[in-house]
């Protein structure tokens, strides 16, 4: 696990080099009404997989994808930032096992079986560096490399019986169980991302990964009664992504001849 922190640096610096050193397609706004500047909202969804040490966890699941970008006149850079919420059902770490019958049940305090689901659920949130490289006569559709730099955390949910409670795993102990993690991460986005001439059909869809260089965040672990362990964590999302644009353009809004 000590090489993917230099693998990802080295993939890293890789986009950051190809979205700084391509050269600028010189066109200006002739004949085309999508090179105007741009203040741009994106949103998107899709599914991942964990891998790294995230992989003992959690599961797959699926994710929500956000971001505000403005894009100067007459270029494909975009400057930003985004956030990145995951959610699912696939937890691998039974926090709760210790609690449990023979039968797998949790008692409540109604001395019935309590339903207490254990949910994963995932936050990034960092500024973004992007860059569209034009494929045909549309300057602003082709090959997309994003890169994002900033932190990344996750933790178990423990969705409590609507009906009855149980006091070992009451609201206020929560943060006992969930296994806060959280760190410093980078994601990185490669695929086709298309702002029409007509401005009407704008999306993005490719393949994405996020690496988390992460620890434990809490002081106590009610499982193991103890604190959690601080030692250092590689954490891998790895997912596919499909989004919408909505840009808003601020310029002349016609075409221009020269």
């Amino acid at each position: 696990m000590q090489r993917f922190p230099q693998l990802i640096q080295r993939i890293s610096l890789s986009l950051l080099l190809i979205v700084c050193f391509v050269p600028l397609t010189a066109q200006g706004l002739a004949g085309a009404r999508n090179l105007d500047r741009a203040l741009m909202v994106n949103l998107g969804y899709g599914p991942y997989s964990s891998g790294g040490d995230l992989v003992n966890r959690f599961g797959n699941g699926w994710s929500i994808d956000g971001g505000l970008y403005w894009l100067p006149v007459g270029t494909n850079f975009e400057f930003g930032v985004r956030a990145q919420y995951g959610f699912g059902d696939q937890v691998k770490e039974d926090v709760l096992a210790d609690l449990r019958t023979r039968e797998g049940f949790l008692i409540g305090n109604q001395r019935e079986p309590a339903d207490i689901q254990l949910r994963q659920r995932q936050l990034f949130v960092g500024p973004s560096l992007g860059y569209t490289l034009s494929i045909g006569e549309n300057k602003r559709a082709g090959i997309h490399v994003k890169t994002s730099i900033g932190y990344f955390f996750h933790r178990i949910r423990l969705q409590q019986d609507p009906i009855q409670g149980v006091p070992q795993v009451a609201p206020e102990l929560e943060p006992g169980y969930d296994r806060l993690t959280g760190g410093l991460a980078v994601h990185q986005f490669v695929g086709f991302q298309q702002l029409a001439l007509d401005r009407r059909l704008n999306f993005y869809i490719g393949g994405e990964i996020t690496a988390g260089f992460t620890k434990g965040l809490r002081n106590f672990d009610i499982p193991t009664g103890g604190p959690p362990s601080q030692e250092g964590r590689t954490d891998l999302v790895l997912g596919v992504k499909a989004g919408l644009i909505i840009p808003f353009y601020f310029g002349e809004g016609r075409q221009i001849y020269y």
